[in-house]
């Protein structure tokens, strides 16, 4: 979301939060408690919308907002084993630091670009562009449908593209969401009401937000200010802990021996998909142009810190050249 949230290789992704909140919450209909006994979901998922909506902002305050553009601070928190010799290996965390740039012309062109950088030293961007129907990246890998990546067929171009595009908005969508209460244009979205759940000793109103592709995320809204307080996903997802090779040697043998350390911790680490919960969480709230907005994102994956976004400032209703919103996607062979 990150940056990087859940990659499109995660084709099992699901949320299986959704599926035992919403049917928690329509039980009691199943039962014969009747429409009086219980409000219907989405109706009353509106009805909390517009209460979080009105306390974010007024309604003039929503009238006026026509463009928004902010440059955030990422910082990544990566955690890793480093093999330093073929009988020495240790875990180690590292803070890699990175920038988010999103300009937005409402109501359906947004931009981002991500630049951060990688253990090894290189850096890396990527921008993201949302235009009404349509949405791509750049550059915008090839993807190969064969297990042999190298390989590809006629049809992984515009595979690929598809899949970019649809990434560009699900990616976007947990920002759009946590600030704006509404999903990127052309990402269709079907809001539920699924009651309480608690986090951190507090229960927050949840509404499960049933989008494309399995994107089917939770919104939690605080109790007491009806500001949004974290988007929940549930994937499964095969996740490989990261090996990297950190050896000083002029010994050839002794430096391929820490490889072969390398690949057989690699192997062993290897596990079978299993359920994953990514939590994104909005704090630091604070008015802009009658706004109150969150300036700080905190992500969290299976309890763990993995990324922290820090806003400085948004602007309001600057200009934005509209020329920012056109192109295409830039094949790129990995």
């Amino acid at each position: 979301m990150p940056g990087s949230t859940v990659s499109h290789r995660s084709a099992l992704v699901c949320c299986l939060l959704a599926v035992s909140l919403v049917a928690a919450a329509q039980e009691p209909l199943r039962n014969g408690a009747g429409p009086a006994a219980i409000p219907d979901p989405a109706m009353r998922a509106q009805e909390l919308l517009s209460r979080a909506r009105a306390a974010i902002g007024s309604p003039e305050a929503w009238s006026q907002l026509q463009s928004l553009v902010l440059d955030a601070r990422i910082r990544r928190h990566v955690r890793y084993i480093s093999v330093q010799g073929p009988d020495k290996i240790e875990a180690k965390e590292k803070v890699l630091n990175g920038k988010m740039r999103i300009e937005a012309l409402l109501p359906d062109r947004y931009w981002r670009r991500v630049s951060n950088s990688t253990l090894n030293g290189y850096g890396y961007s990527y921008t993201q562009t949302v235009n009404g129907e349509r949405a791509w990246r750049n550059p915008a890998p090839l993807l190969s449908s064969h297990r042999d990546s190298r390989i590809y067929d006629v049809g992984d171009l515009e595979r690929s593209v598809e899949i970019h595009a649809h990434d560009a908005r699900r990616q976007l969508a947990p920002y759009t969401l946590g600030w704006l209460l509404q999903p990127p244009p052309a990402f269709p979205t079907e809001f539920i009401h699924a009651g309480l759940s608690e986090m951190d000793g507090r229960k927050y109103e949840t509404i499960v937000i049933r989008g494309p592709n399995s994107f089917h995320p939770a919104l939690l809204l605080d109790p007491d200010t009806l500001l949004p307080y974290a988007i929940i996903i549930y994937f499964l997802e095969a996740r490989r802990e990261m090996v990297v090779v950190e050896v000083a040697s002029v010994s050839r043998r002794y430096i391929q021996e820490t490889y072969a350390r390398a690949r057989r911790e690699r192997d062993s680490r290897r596990r079978a998909p299993e359920r994953h919960e990514l939590q994104l969480r909005f704090s630091d709230h604070q008015e802009v142009g009658g706004l109150k907005l969150p300036h700080r994102i905190t992500t969290l994956l299976d309890g763990e810190l993995i990324e922290e976004l820090i806003i400085p400032e948004f602007r309001l209703n600057r200009d934005i050249d509209p020329k920012k919103f056109e192109g295409q996607p830039e094949i790129r062979f990995e």
